[in-house]
């Protein structure tokens, strides 16, 4: 999470987790199934039910799946701040979690006795993190993990490093309309501010609008096949990429997919005012 914590803390963070658990290891290649993400977004709450194995939970999505008997085979966490692990109540024997070593220690406890796989978060060019890793843990140089500034866009990088490239993903709406989120949220209110894609205004917060913004980015440079599920300003961008190239290319399918080649440059979002 960038910005949520000085890399002093951080690397405090990092220091107390290293061999409590096995690191995470990547695999070698890409595997032909998909992988459905569940974020925490308020339309999780409609699409649940559509989520097809393998899954993947992040946040608070994780205990929201469980109270509707629907256990993750896999949940990732990368928040280093102490309200986190007061999300994840329920942890489940037959799920695996992939664990950044920055969250906080709190979780190691809750999380004690259960199948645990950490990994090391790089923010952007934080070359300060990789040095210390480096330095104090070299056998994780080959376990860190960067992405963007949301769980759910840090959860794709994970599943990547266990070989997917093909993602369906629920409530990452980066948006809201009465409640911010699926279910129960133990974080800080964020200011709310309204941004327009396409014909359609949404409400968000300076946070959601730059995750929404980092993934448009994300689909239009990385090779990978991308479905959303659920409607909010994420889902909207996703359409409105997905329009454009369909103008240029009448043959592209229903799927997302942008290739390497395939980048259009033009921004989907207008800003709004603060509400």
């Amino acid at each position: 999470m960038i910005g949520v914590m000085a890399n002093e803390d951080r690397h405090k963070q990092m220091a107390q987790a290293i061999g409590l658990f096995p690191m995470l290891q990547k695999r070698g290649k890409f595997l032909p199934r998909r992988v459905s993400i569940a974020c925490y977004g308020p339309s999780l709450a409609d699409t649940y039910k559509q989520l097809k194995r393998p899954i993947i939970s992040v946040s608070g999505a994780h205990d929201f799946l469980v109270d509707r008997g629907i256990i993750p085979d896999f949940h990732v966490d990368c928040d280093p701040r102490p309200h986190k692990p007061e999300m994840l109540r329920k942890p489940q024997e037959a799920t695996t979690y992939l664990m950044a070593s920055v969250c906080h220690p709190l979780f190691w406890k809750a999380l004690e006795g259960h199948s645990v796989r950490l990994w090391h978060l790089i923010n952007g060019d934080d070359l300060d993190t990789v040095a210390w890793v480096a330095k104090n843990h070299p056998d994780g140089m080959k376990s860190m993990i960067g992405g963007g500034s949301s769980v759910g866009q840090r959860a794709m990088n994970v599943a990547a490093a266990l070989g997917y490239r093909k993602f369906d993903i629920h409530g990452m709406d980066c948006s809201f309309t009465e409640n911010r989120h699926a279910g129960a949220h133990t974080g800080s209110q964020q200011v709310e501010t309204l941004v327009k894609a396409g014909d359609r205004i949404f409400k968000t917060t300076k946070q959601m609008l730059q995750a929404a913004i980092e993934m448009e980015h994300f689909l239009q440079k990385q090779d990978a096949e991308v479905r959303f599920y659920g409607d909010g300003l994420m889902q909207e961008t996703a359409k409105i990429l997905r329009g454009r190239h369909e103008t240029r290319d009448s043959r592209l399918d229903e799927r997302i997919i942008h290739g390497r080649n395939q980048r259009d440059k033009r921004g989907v979002f207008s800003s709004g005012a603060s509400a």
